[in-house]
């Protein structure tokens, strides 16, 4: 390969120094044929070697370094492609632009190799864009060795001569060209031109203007245009001297190679980079007063090594999470805490909230399944029946009980919420304060922007379930059936009681029943309202329907403190106006695929065909909403709801700086929804896994503290062979999920695990919760002959032994408890036949014959077997 590449490279090195340039009246710079690509190609090759010759013209003065040396560059590169072929061509070398075969070159110079090409190019000079500057810097030809891509192992040790002497070091595995940020040929020579404008490098001409043209802005250029009380301390301060001698030198960076560079360079504590981040968007004093104190560390550090440090490289977020979880009280508060997750969900208000509202909802639920279970006997209705379905909810749950304490402020607008600080959210606002845009979910800076005299109302669980009972009572004293939706909302199913009014089966059309069961259904909504507000000093608000569907769309125009029954002959115009979010189950995920079909409001649903809605939503969603559009609904007041999901999130405080912390905090997610599934008694057999990524444009510290900011959204189900809830299977799946999203451990702002196709847990017959899955069932040994402890072998030691683990062949026989097979006859111990070792299973034989086998064997065997298995006839 060697003799191959110095005679092909030889033979381009001869052909480039030998073309001549006589302006662009060559042949070249005509046209080319159409469809000539192969002619276009010679033609564009000979137009470069014209340009090199130029080069090679206007540079005679420099120092010759690259003679004889022809290179290519592959990949990005610092300097660039375009600046390396002008160095090395000024400098007496050659350049292809476009590698025509490996052994055309005498180097290829790379910051970085794929694993594919590292391997190709393994028996070839492959340096780094360091060689060239240095080689100038230096003013002859550096050795190439020392600036190699392609290694021979990151742990292989290499030879090194120097002085007649023979050292061995050790080999460092190369960086990519992200790592030779801090060392690259542009940052050198722009920390020259801004450290002192006095002395500015004094590179060629050409080189000049490319840098004036391609220089890009640095993190100093932002920190500059900061207003002055926000810039580092180091920015105000007057330049450092430098010696004039050194100033119109080609600054150069650091040599990359492990035999050349320093060991005080790689000794730089990580510290101290990361000390030098400042947040472009600090979000209060204390922070920058953390900046500011990380800054001086830096500048300490600094100082103490001697070492420059550059400011030009932006941390990454794994680096920036470890400056941040320095703060002993940051780190506790974050997901790298072990004691996190129980801390989290024992002091965090929406999960109390939830747990609350959830245990509150299934004890009045099983209230008032116990006080309609008789109601559901007697109040059989015929088939075809009229309905009157109610559906009553309180106004503003939260702020209204809250408000009952401060009545001062019912006329005025009024929200519940934790705290007063910005990043609060809204529980509850009343209808004052939504007259202002205020809604239920929305930060408290937003809603005080809104409304500065926006009144703010903690929060008083004691008071809450005590008026979500005395409303149950309410309701329950209707004598309706009773369904709970919530703990301040309940649907209600009188339709017995006013059919028994109108004085017919509810069948047949009659007039005058037909409207004496429409002013029963206002009675009792009126009567209950009034009812509710006695007993709880609130207001609510009922719609009343003929079905589930419609009582809920009555409901929406009958808030706030009022009442809306929809007719029978008001219903296709009353819901065709709605817009299909406005449906109960419509969101706006369901609403976006409508839309894409042209479908906006509920007429418009009443245009397609039950088949396209099905092929556009799904069966079961798309006949759903066929049916809505018509104003049909088959759901029944009463129906047990069943759970369909048990989930865990986690999406305050997620800050990683590495992989295994985020690997922790996944097992211990993954325990915290097995206990919430053994709470159920139930298993899933679907998993899902919801991940939360900082957004490429989000800063790396969003407005909320410790929050996720903007995010992207990433989800993946996968169905599990069984249903499960066991810890270990879910943490094994969750990791593999997460893994295959390749998203560094920083860069994650949120994480939730959910499992759905739930299963009810059956009771084993030790009283125990299992699962429906059956189990192999292994007949147990005789438990006299476990009990009869084993006698410990007497083993001579061996002097020439050298492995006393060696395990020795017994030198006794069986005893004759072993397995049996074939007939009994064939089982007794004689010398002649020894027991095989049965320790394990795969010499237990079947006890009975298999006759094909047997006819398979020779005929004196045959008869041999059938003679000893054949039983003795009983004596006389």
């Amino acid at each position: 390969m060697g003799s191959r590449l110095e005679k092909n490279s030889e033979s381009v090195r001869k052909r480039i120094a030998s073309h001549q340039f006589d302006g662009e009246d060559g042949e070249e710079y005509g046209g080319s044929a159409f469809g000539g690509f192969t002619d276009y190609f010679r033609r564009k090759k000979i137009k470069l070697q014209n340009l090199d010759a130029d080069i090679r013209s206007q540079a005679r003065d420099k120092a010759q370094v690259f003679k004889g040396i022809v290179a290519h560059v592959n990949g990005y590169t610092q300097p660039s492609l375009n600046d390396l072929h002008t160095l090395i061509v000024q400098h007496g070398g050659g350049f292809m632009q476009y590698l025509d075969g490996k052994t055309t070159v005498t180097h290829i110079i790379a910051s970085n190799l794929t694993p594919k090409k590292a391997v190709e190019f393994r028996r070839y000079r492959i340096v780094k864009p360091a060689w060239v500057v240095d080689s100038i810097q230096a003013g002859k030809l550096l050795p190439w060795n020392a600036y190699r891509v392609v290694d021979e192992g990151e742990k292989q040790n290499v030879l090194a001569f120097g002085n007649g002497n023979i050292t061995s070091q050790a080999n460092v595995k190369p960086r990519g060209y992200r790592d030779q940020t801090d060392a690259s040929w542009y940052t050198s020579q722009l920390k020259g031109s801004q450290a002192d404008p006095t002395s500015t490098p004094t590179p060629s001409s050409t080189m000049r203007s490319r840098v004036s043209r391609q220089r890009l802005p640095t993190p100093d250029d932002e920190i500059k245009d900061l207003p002055p009380s926000h810039q580092p301390d180091s920015l105000s301060r007057p330049p450092v001297p430098r010696d004039p001698n050194k100033a119109a030198k080609l600054v150069t960076p650091p040599k990359t190679s492990p035999s050349l560079a320093p060991v005080e360079a790689d000794s730089i504590s990580d510290e101290v980079h990361d000390s030098l981040y400042t947040d472009p968007s600090p979000p209060n004093a204390s922070q920058v007063q953390n900046a500011d104190e990380l800054q001086h560390q830096a500048e300490a550090a600094v100082v103490e090594t001697g070492a420059p440090i550059s400011k030009n490289r932006e941390l990454t977020a794994e680096e920036h999470n470890a400056i941040l979880l320095r703060d002993p009280k940051i780190r506790r508060s974050t997901v790298v805490d072990p004691n996190f997750l129980e801390q989290y969900y024992r002091e965090s208000r929406l999960h109390h909230l939830s747990t609350w509202k959830a245990d509150l909802k299934s004890q009045l639920q099983a209230l008032a399944s116990e006080k309609s279970s008789s109601q559901k006997a007697k109040q059989k209705r015929p088939p075809g029946a009229r309905r009157y379905i109610l559906h009553v909810d309180f106004d503003s749950f939260f702020a209204a009980v809250s408000l009952k304490t401060r009545p001062e402020y019912i006329d005025k607008p009024a929200v519940v919420a934790h705290g007063q600080g910005s990043g609060s959210e809204i529980a509850s606002c009343n209808y004052p304060a939504r007259a202002f845009g205020i809604k239920n979910g929305m930060w408290m800076k937003r809603a005080q922007e809104l409304c500065p005299d926006l009144k703010i109302l903690p929060y008083d669980f004691p008071a809450y379930e005590e008026t979500s009972r005395a409303f149950y009572d309410a309701i329950l004293a209707t004598g309706g059936l009773v369904q709970s939706v919530s703990i301040d909302e309940a649907l209600i199913d009188a339709s017995n009681l006013c059919i028994a009014v109108g004085g017919s089966d509810g069948r047949k059309y009659s007039e005058g029943s037909y409207y004496r069961e429409q002013a029963k259904a206002d009675e009792i909504a009126l009567k209950l309202r009034e009812e509710v507000k006695a007993r709880t000093g609130c207001n609510v608000s009922v719609g009343i329907g003929s079905n589930i569907l419609l009582a809920k769309v009555a409901l929406r125009k009958a808030k706030p403190a009022g009442q809306y029954q929809i007719k029978s002959e008001e219903v296709l115009d009353f819901i065709g106006k709605l817009q299909v979010q406005d449906l109960p189950g419509v969101a706006w995920s369901i609403g976006g695929k409508l839309e894409d079909i042209g479908v906006k409001f509920v007429t418009d649903i009443r245009e397609l065909s039950k088949e396209r809605l099905i092929q556009t939503l799904g069966p079961k969603t798309g006949e759903k909403l066929y049916e809505y559009a018509r104003g049909i609904d088959r759901q029944e007041v009463g129906e047990q709801v069943v759970r369909k999901s048990v989930s865990a999130e986690v999406n305050w405080g997620v800050r990683f700086e590495n992989q295994e912390q985020a690997d922790e905090f996944i097992t211990s997610l993954c325990g915290e929804l097995q206990k919430r599934l053994l709470k159920e008694k139930v298993k899933g057999k679907q998993f899902t896994m919801k991940v939360m990524r900082r957004s490429p444009d989000a800063p790396l510290d969003p407005p909320k503290h410790l929050g996720h900011g903007k995010c992207d959204t990433h989800n993946k189900s996968l169905l599990l062979g069984v249903a499960t809830n066991s810890k270990e299977v879910l943490t094994k799946e969750a990791l593999a999920i997460l893994r295959g999203f390749s998203f560094t451990p920083g860069e994650l702002r949120g994480i939730g695990i959910q499992m759905t196709k739930l299963e009810p847990m059956k009771n084993a017959t030790d009283g125990s919760l299992d699962g429906s899955q059956r189990r192999l069932q292994f007949k147990v040994g005789n438990a006299e002959t476990a009990r009869v402890p084993s006698k410990p072998k007497i083993v001579e030691e061996d002097p020439i032994q050298d492995d006393p683990e060696t395990p020795r062949k017994p030198k006794t026989p069986f005893g004759d408890a072993h397995v049996a097979f074939g007939a009994q006859q064939l089982n007794v111990s004689t010398p002649s036949r020894r027991p095989l070792n049965t320790l394990g299973t795969q010499f237990i034989m079947p006890t009975q014959v298999d006759p094909k086998v047997l006819a398979e064997l020779p005929e004196d065997i045959r008869s041999r077997l059938l003679r000893q298995a054949r039983p003795s006839s009983p004596p006389p």
